[in-house]
């Protein structure tokens, strides 16, 4: 099985967020992170200008708890959101920025545990210009967003040995990003993929697609 599509959010996922919310929260390392950032208070008048969706730990249970999100990846976006957002208004080298990164590292680590089946939110971050309000993505290789549905759209096209071929493929370059789950079923965390790997698995599906016929020497 490859997964591509949102998760519904049945009474056991909202239990496995919840566990997940909850160690977050029981942390001493979140404590910056419990409520919304006081923005006033901090006198950071230019914090609603760069940050421009406000996210925290409580708010996400709270949404949580009133039934608020519909699927288990607008959960995990809202949490991977704070750390972003950490990131974003203080930069790589801030003391508040290692502490989000590594509550990140925690947080991913559970959804691993606690949510095999789903893909981790992975975000582009955007980087402050220090001369002006302007804001830019940084330059680096990593798969957006679209490439990611792309992909995925793609993968449904192949034909069985096709896709073993990609599974493959995957193992060897990036064999996090391979799950197996029982017998011949499986999924492919995308977001796992290293970068290399999935422009190649990529452009070998696209030239599927095409109407090529398959090689089975590909090697990546």
């Amino acid at each position: 099985m490859i997964k591509t599509t949102q998760t519904p959010l049945n009474k056991e996922e909202q239990r496995r967020l919840n566990q997940i919310v909850q160690q977050l929260l029981d942390s001493n390392d979140s404590v910056e992170f419990r409520q919304p950032v006081d923005y006033k208070a901090l006198n950071l008048h230019d914090y609603i200008t760069i940050v421009k969706k406000p996210m925290d730990l409580g708010t996400v249970q709270r949404k949580l708890n009133s039934n608020t999100y519909k699927t288990v990846e607008e959960c995990l976006d809202d949490i991977q959101l704070i750390w972003d957002n950490c990131k974003l208004y203080n930069g790589s080298q801030s003391w508040i920025t290692k502490i989000a990164e590594k509550l990140e590292r925690l947080f991913k680590k559970n959804v691993r545990n606690y949510l095999p089946l789903v893909n981790l939110p992975q975000f582009v971050p955007k980087q402050k210009d220090a001369g002006a309000d302007v804001f830019q993505e940084e330059p680096q290789d990593q798969v957006s967003y679209n490439d990611k549905v792309e992909f995925s759209n793609n993968l449904k096209q192949l034909a069985p040995e096709q896709i073993g071929l990609i599974v493959h493929m995957i193992q060897n370059t990036s064999p996090n990003a391979f799950v197996e789950i029982e017998g011949e079923k499986y999924q492919i965390i995308v977001d796992y993929i290293e970068y290399e790997a999935f422009v190649k698995c990529q452009k070998q599906i696209q030239t599927w697609i095409a109407g090529d016929t398959i090689n089975k020497k590909v090697k990546i």
